[in-house]
């Protein structure tokens, strides 16, 4: 399990982890930082950092890696996609991260970029994240490696027993633990991971967690992901649609709903993603905080 702090390595609290993207404007940057040292407030056991899809357009990616990692000192987790990179191009970045101290790798296929012609999968070393994460463990062994689970099951994907299979061979090629795409439903999770456990699967499984505070936006994420939307979720938006203050408020109770529920039940983390936003995630905590955190 990745562990920084005192209290998460003895055992005494669930592992915390906040996930951020690369600021996409200059003056976005502000906002990226602020959030950054806000919810570094929380001790959380890693940080993720995004990156763009494809090859060396993750350089700048990279780069903001080994900025947060040096500047903060926080457990510093990097993105890596494969789609439509070469070997020579992954090889350096892994060479990059390793020289820059970064210890630990979430391995991912990833999304071909839109402007891309069909068939960037196909020009890329690695087709998907299982032979990706074999490649890392068997050239860089130093590497913690995370990976994607899909509760839900991939959008691309036919079925969540062919899913449950892309995941298990995943964590066979070599994977330490993983993240899951974000959902509302907490029964599929736990689903998800007793039959990872009836199979043999024991890596530690971190939910996703979104905090809701655009339902539109909420909309066009789950579209892209393929999570599902409950209807009681949407029930409880719906007076809330032209009112953002009543939209966080809503949103802020039912992910503490959520994470309250996962916990209990034995969930072993939270991974937030922040969307680099400062408000949501720490009103969450703070009704967690003498709970769990």
């Amino acid at each position: 399990m990745i562990q920084v702090s005192k209290e998460s390595a003895s055992g005494q609290r669930p592992t915390l982890s906040f996930e951020f993207f690369p600021p996409k404007k200059p003056e976005a940057e502000p906002l990226f930082w602020g959030t950054l040292e806000r919810l570094s407030g929380y001790r959380p056991d890693f940080v993720s950092i995004t990156c763009g899809a494809g090859g060396s357009r993750q350089t700048g990616g990279g780069e903001l890696v080994r900025k947060v990692h040096e500047q903060t000192g926080l457990h510093t987790v990097a993105h890596l996609t494969c789609v439509g990179a070469s070997r020579p191009v992954l090889t350096e970045m892994l060479n990059f991260y390793r020289d820059c101290g970064i210890t630990t790798l979430l391995a991912l296929r990833g999304d071909p970029p839109r402007h891309e012609p069909a068939g960037t999968l196909e020009q890329g070393a690695f087709r998907y994240a299982e032979p990706f994460v074999a490649f890392i463990r068997e050239y860089f062994p130093a590497f913690r490696i995370g990976v994607a689970a899909y509760p839900e099951g991939h959008p691309e994907t036919p079925d969540l027993e062919q899913d449950q299979l892309h995941f298990r061979r995943k964590v066979e090629a070599g994977a330490d633990f993983a993240v899951t795409q974000f959902f509302f439903d907490n029964d599929v999770y736990f689903r998800f991971t007793e039959e990872c456990h009836r199979k043999g699967v024991h890596v530690p499984i971190y939910p996703g967690i979104m905090p809701v505070t655009d339902f539109k936006q909420l909309k066009r994420l789950s579209e892209l992901c393929g999570s599902a939307l409950p209807q009681w979720l949407v029930d409880r938006f719906a007076a809330t649609r032209d009112d953002p203050e009543a939209m966080l408020r809503t949103g802020v109770s039912i992910a503490v709903e959520q994470c309250r529920d996962l916990l209990a039940r034995g969930a072993p983390g939270l991974h937030f993603f922040t969307l680099n936003q400062s408000v949501a995630v720490p009103s969450i905590l703070e009704e967690l905080a003498g709970e769990y955190y």
